[in-house]
């Protein structure tokens, strides 16, 4: 009885072997088959920015010849896709490449690009854009992208450990800019200045705003709307030739040489502003080209103008509360 039973395992452990052992010499032989294939089509999909994209599937195409033996018709034994999204994820505007064959031998390869989030202009012209990472990526000859143009910067923006930190306020400030429809429609450029600060160029105005430079920017954009609704739409675009928003829970203001203001043109130009802001929904920005600043009158800077009382302190309610500083005129 003992010897039956004995003989039943082992002939359970040798058919369970020899249907393992046929299972792998069937699989083997299919990966040596497979191995000897070549693949026989592929696909390309690339994800954009904008509504468009840098790159194309020709491209993306001559991409893919310089990190395999070619394209259609190649050993799948030699395609390492590991290593073909590596190096097409070098080029500089591709953000991620995933590469994969599907049951039918076909390869599908996604792009999907960075994301530009504004267009850097150096103080010799040289211009780039930068990413939503703070890095900086090349422009493309065929496509231009509307975002908020940054201007005044030094050659090496970008390129140095310690510059990184800038690129990042920068990138911070575009993207305050992009995500509000009112300020990306308002807003022209953004100049540097030696001192560090921002003068902003305006759409709508021939004034200049001074902003400061760090992490107050979308503190001094809402000190900047509420000086727009509570005191450019009554007195005009054109009546001050500098706005500076650079003093805690202060706005000051510079007057230009008085000029005759269509107050019904400039109320609906405001509301229409403020209208889109409201409605829009759009991530897309509206770039204008940079335009010189205009030569400034003598200043002729007061904390609070006679138009301004009614007004000015501003809604500290809408504002966080800070210390006021003593500013000598």
């Amino acid at each position: 009885m003992q010897l039956k039973k004995t003989i039943q395992r082992i002939l359970f452990i040798l058919f369970w072997t020899g249907i393992g052992t046929g299972m792998i010499l069937l699989l083997g032989a299919a990966i040596g088959r497979r191995n000897q294939e070549r693949f026989r089509d592929y696909t390309i999909e690339i994800k954009g920015q904008y509504g468009g994209s840098f790159l194309n599937e020709d491209s993306v195409e001559r991409l893919l010849r310089q990190h395999t033996e070619g394209v259609k018709g190649e050993l799948l034994s030699v395609f390492k896709l590991r290593k073909v999204e590596e190096g097409l994820k070098q080029h500089p505007w591709i953000r991620v490449a995933q590469l994969y064959f599907d049951n039918k031998d076909v390869l599908h390869v996604g792009i999907t690009e960075k994301t530009p989030v504004a267009r850097l202009f150096t103080l010799t012209g040289q211009s780039v854009y930068l990413d939503e990472l703070g890095q900086r990526m090349p422009l493309a000859i065929h496509r231009t992208v509307k975002v908020p143009v940054f201007t005044g910067l030094p050659d090496q923006i970008g390129s140095r450990v310690q510059d990184s930190l800038f690129c990042l306020r920068i990138r911070d400030m575009a993207k305050l800019i992009i995500q509000d429809s009112f300020w990306s429609a308002q807003a022209a450029q953004f100049d540097r200045v030696s001192d560090g600060s921002w003068e902003m160029i305006p759409v709508i105005g021939n004034h200049v705003i001074r902003l400061q430079d760090g992490e107050e920017f979308q503190l001094q954009l809402k000190k900047l709307m509420l000086f727009y609704k509570q005191v450019l739409v009554k007195t005009g675009f054109d009546r001050y030739r500098v706005i500076d928003l650079r003093f805690d829970n202060q706005v000051v203001a510079s007057y230009s040489a008085s000029t005759r203001v269509d107050s019904i043109r400039l109320r609906r130009s405001v509301e229409q502003l403020l209208a889109q802001s409201r409605s829009e929904d759009s991530d897309t920005v509206v770039r204008y080209l940079p335009k010189p600043l205009q030569p400034l009158l003598a200043d002729d800077t007061v904390s609070v103008t006679p138009e301004m009382k009614n007004s000015l302190p501003l809604d500290t309610a809408a504002l966080p509360l800070k210390p006021v500083k003593k500013i000598n005129n």
